[in-house]
């Protein structure tokens, strides 16, 4: 995969900003799958295309995202409307979306609204992966970013699913060029500590990565890590969702990592996206601008 920073590690509180500069750099084309739009899925997109972050493409039923759009920009039926972004039109976003993905018409690609279900279902099918693996980015009340996750309500079951969390959320963070520093929340229950204990056990001794069980002091966890990992993902769901709807916190998506496409999942309900396709930009694998220039 390739190093977005080869740079020396770089502190959690700049890592936002290194994120916005690489999109930037990249401009990259992304796909957002667009379902029951409104002027604020209209606006996330126009913003993205503004702040430079992305070439945006909707991907849903253009008679309705036009209609969103001219209540957005304010415009009546026998106003031209000229739009920032592309509209791919089709009644079946979550088919399309991983279509353009596969077949490299596009960078990257965002679920915005489209369904979670189909659109992962269809996700697994076209890359040939068992599992999915997201790790969600999480802007916390004092805006300082963190890596989280499982946040699916099927993932997370196993010792080995854990252990891949850890691996793959490291091999990312190393990327962007952030020292992982990985915190566990475990049960304190027999079973629980059990599992904790030969997790750490297999992250150090096998995979000779560091890790620290916090037990249920979340607190400690977010004080002291910049990746943690939840009990299972239904606890990491209830988690990340009390943190940013309740908590004052922010979710900037939740990439999937995977080996050759770049898929950042959206929760429907949060209702903005300029953030998750600037975090899908950033993450492509597209050459930046000034690459693109030299060769």
């Amino acid at each position: 995969m390739e190093e977005i920073n080869k740079e020396t590690e770089i502190e959690m509180e700049k890592l936002i900003g290194l994120i916005e500069k690489i999109a930037v750099s990249k401009h990259a084309t992304i796909a957002m799958g667009v379902r029951d739009p409104d002027p604020e899925t209209v606006k996330c997109a126009a913003v993205a295309v503004e702040k430079k972050y992305a070439n945006v493409i909707l991907v849903g039923d253009k008679a309705e995202i036009e209609k969103a759009s001219r209540i957005y920009y304010k415009l009546r039926e026998d106003e031209v409307l000229s739009l920032p972004f592309q509209i791919i039109d089709t009644a079946v976003p979550e088919d399309e979306l991983v279509s353009l993905l596969v077949s490299g018409e596009v960078d990257a690609a965002i679920r915005g609204t489209a369904k979670a279900s189909d659109s992962l279902s269809n996700l697994k099918k076209a890359c040939h992966i068992n599992k999915i693996h997201r790790i969600a980015i999480l802007l916390a009340k004092d805006e300082n970013p963190h890596f989280f996750a499982p946040v699916g309500i099927d993932e997370g079951t196993t010792i080995e699913d854990k252990v891949e969390f850890i691996c793959l959320g490291t091999h990312l963070l190393k990327r962007l060029g952030v020292a992982p520093h990985v915190g566990l929340i475990s049960t304190p229950d027999e079973a629980g500590r059990l599992e904790a204990a030969e997790i750490v056990r297999i992250i150090t001794e096998e995979k000779k990565l560091h890790v620290v069980d916090y037990k249920l002091d979340l607190e400690e966890a977010f004080e002291h890590s910049n990746y943690i990992l939840a009990p299972n993902g239904i606890t990491g769901n209830l988690i990340f969702r009390g943190l940013t709807f309740l908590g004052g916190g922010d979710g900037l998506g939740a990439p999937i990592l995977m080996d050759r496409h770049v898929f950042v999942d959206t929760s429907r309900s949060a209702g903005h996206y300029t953030k998750a396709i600037m975090v899908a930009s950033a993450l492509s694998k597209k050459k930046k601008i000034e690459e693109e220039s030299s060769n």
